[in-house]
């Protein structure tokens, strides 16, 4: 009983804090005529819920791609599709076509709100799942440690529930399908991934760390190659049932999928290109076919040494740090990156806190900050100031107690000078705050403090992906009971 105590008051505190996080505004909020990610999300379950699928991704008289057009794949259409029915059952106003454009009652908040706490059932169970199996050899208030700094992460609830989006479904997706490999459910990992990226394109970051660690230990052997051609079928059918109900509109969806023509980024990202406008606005002096390939160039080369070490040496603790590496590679280096896909490397480095606590908190933390423009406009300011000043608390205390204690021989070895570090770093986001709510920007760079944001946050994230390379190489042998190799089944 006493277990199952120390169990449930981490995820309590976690759908406590969802739940206040819900109760503030959100995108766009009475913001007309374009309002924000709320209106569109409400406006996909309009569009599914009254045309027929082949007008879902076209632009028609009943469906302007102008105003949030679809631009995600066909299982979150679907999605979209079931929440549109339902809310049209509680009230038919909701989803009525062009008429419900900004729809923002108070009961229709709470069904919103309350879907996206639905679809947090498939992100929470499948960390909890990795969690405990990451910290099955720990003592009890570790185990809880770990957890409560699993489940009170504060960027993916001020992003799901604050900002309103359903990142919850492609990254618990993806969980899922991590926590199905550590198990040797091959099939059932792969066939989960394939949902996750039909989920949400962006789980493309995450693409490559799945293909070299099911085809590493397999290439070699006749037998291993006919696995190989099972996985095979395994995705191609899971994405033949995704798609075949929209085959009339294939080209139509994947122009949606891709858009070139948005831009290098989306507002200020912290990444390479939009730190580099700093000193050099490149997307004014080159055409967007050569920044595609540009780009594509960069995060080939940024994320291929650390996909091919995985392809080499296929353990689990190497797979979750290339995926880790993957995803900054292309948050990095990639072509238009929006601020909420700090999310998806942030999703691997929650199963880092047995291994380098001090690392996998800071960059949650940092991660957070990176979103603090976002959260700004949406009016989050409260949600943003508790949310991460309650985590930097509990993982002071958790630090300080020595709680948790790095396991590799890079931690163990540089942990204090990561420690002066973290401090004068938080010191650093503390200045910017501050700065930002005293000074106003100059009349002629009315953006300094965002793009001060998205410059620090990026040297970070550039730094954590060095740091994670290291760690990728060296291994973590304890991150596992054993350090076992995939096996061939």
């Amino acid at each position: 009983m006493e277990e199952v105590v120390y169990d449930v008051v981490p995820v309590l505190l976690s759908l406590l804090l969802r739940l206040g996080i819900s109760y503030g505004p959100h995108s766009g909020q009475s913001k007309p005529p374009i309002y924000g990610d709320y209106e569109a999300q409400r406006h996909w379950q309009e569009i599914t819920h009254n045309l027929p699928m082949s007008e879902w991704y076209v632009n028609t008289t009943d469906n302007n791609l102008l105003y949030w057009g679809l631009d995600y794949p066909p299982l979150t259409a679907y999605h979209s599709k079931a929440l549109g029915g339902l809310a049209s059952m509680i009230n038919s106003s909701w989803v009525s076509l062009k008429e419900s454009r900004g729809e923002e009652s108070y009961k229709h908040k709470i069904f919103m709100r309350c879907s996206v706490l639905l679809g947090d059932v498939i992100y929470l169970i499948p960390l909890y799942l990795l969690t405990r199996k990451l910290t099955h050899n720990a003592s009890k208030i570790q185990q809880v440690a770990v957890l409560l700094l699993v489940m009170l992460a504060p960027g993916q609830p001020l992003i799901d529930h604050g900002h309103f989006q359903y990142n919850n479904i492609s990254l618990g997706l993806t969980l899922l399908a991590v926590w199905s490999l550590s198990r040797d459910l091959t099939y059932i990992g792969a066939c989960l991934f394939a949902l996750a990226l039909n989920y949400k394109q962006m789980c493309l970051y995450h693409a490559l760390p799945f293909f070299c660690y099911l085809l590493g230990p397999r290439y070699n052997s006749l037998r291993g190659f006919a696995e190989v051609i099972k996985i095979g079928v395994v995705v191609i059918g899971t994405f033949a049932v995704c798609w075949l109900p929209l085959y009339q509109t294939i080209p139509d969806v994947i122009i949606r999928l891709f858009p070139f023509n948005r831009g290098l980024f989306e507002d200020k990202v912290a990444n390479f290109w939009c730190t580099l406008t700093l000193v050099f606005k490149i997307q004014n002096h080159v055409e967007t076919v050569t920044l595609v390939r540009l780009t594509l160039f960069t995060t080939v080369l940024a994320v291929l040494p650390s996909q091919f070490h995985l392809f080499r040496y296929p353990t689990l603790d190497r797979f979750i740090l290339a995926l880790t590496n993957s995803a900054l590679g292309f948050f990095l280096f990639s072509f238009h990156v929006h601020e909420k896909t700090i999310l998806i490397p942030g999703l691997t480095t929650l199963l880092l806190f047995t291994e380098t606590p001090l690392v996998a908190i800071w960059f949650q933390v940092i991660s957070t900050f990176s979103m603090w423009p976002l959260l700004l406009k949406d009016g989050q300011v409260v949600m943003y100031v508790v949310s991460l000043s309650l985590y930097i608390c509990i993982s002071y205390v958790i630090l300080k107690n020595k709680l948790l204690t790095p396991n590799s021989k890079y931690g163990n070895h540089v942990d204090w000078s990561l420690r002066y570090l973290y401090v004068v770093s938080l010191m650093g986001c503390g200045v910017l705050h501050v700065l930002e709510a005293a000074v106003p920007p100059p009349a002629r760079y009315p953006y300094l403090y965002p793009t001060l944001n998205a410059a620090y946050s990026a040297l970070h994230f550039g730094a954590f992906f060095c740091y994670f390379h290291c760690l990728q190489y060296q291994g973590l042998p304890n991150m596992f009971v054993a350090r076992k190799r995939v096996k061939t089944e």
